[in-house]
């Protein structure tokens, strides 16, 4: 091969190469700020999901409130009728659109047994407290709570002791501050 065609061989297998090495660094580092985007984008919508659980999941607390054995008034058809009408209420509010499927589900059958025993009345469904707790259960779920708390109330020394061993979990959890004298924590 003649040295005057070899010089500009050798440097155009250069400037390719070259190319194509920064043309892959590009696309790697364009593949990154897009996964990067990605992740900001779902982590924004899920905290503004969060949000918006935070400020309608009261509502479908109080009123569940009706079906409570501790309710002021018993639990009677024409209760259930008003937490069926105040559910589906909150079913096409914010909390409705913003709840997980499983806690819709659990919102709306039971609504729906809270409808039946209003319009049938009769006793008490006995698939009424398997749907509160569970609907219960999904909304705090849904905002990162444990479930329903089982105590025995007949039996305070157990239900402290819960409490207790409950307290000492949450405190290994929390980041420790050290002490490092009068009025100094850091």
């Amino acid at each position: 091969m003649p040295s005057d065609l070899a010089a500009p061989l050798i440097s155009a297998v250069v400037a390719l190469l070259i190319a194509a090495g920064s043309s892959t660094l590009t696309w790697a580092q364009v593949r990154r700020e897009r996964r990067k985007w990605l992740i900001d984008t779902k982590v924004s919508f899920s905290m503004e999901i969060y949000k918006m659980r935070l400020a309608a999941y009261p509502a479908a607390f109080q009123a569940i409130a009706g079906l409570s054995h501790g309710a002021s008034e018993s639990v009677t058809p024409e209760n259930a009728g008003a937490v069926a009408g105040k559910l589906n209420d909150w079913l096409y509010s914010a909390g409705g659109m913003c709840a997980s499927a499983t806690t819709r589900g659990a919102i709306l059958g039971l609504r729906q047994t809270c409808r039946s025993w209003h319009r049938e009345g009769g006793s008490r469904p006995k698939e009424l407290y398997q749907f509160r707790n569970l609907a219960l259960t999904s909304l705090r779920l849904d905002l990162d709570l444990e479930g329903l708390e089982s105590y025995d109330f007949n039996d305070a020394s157990t239900w402290l002791k819960t409490l207790q061993d409950e307290l000492r979990q949450l405190e290994k959890r929390r980041p420790r501050a050290e002490f490092h004298g009068v009025g100094t924590v850091s």
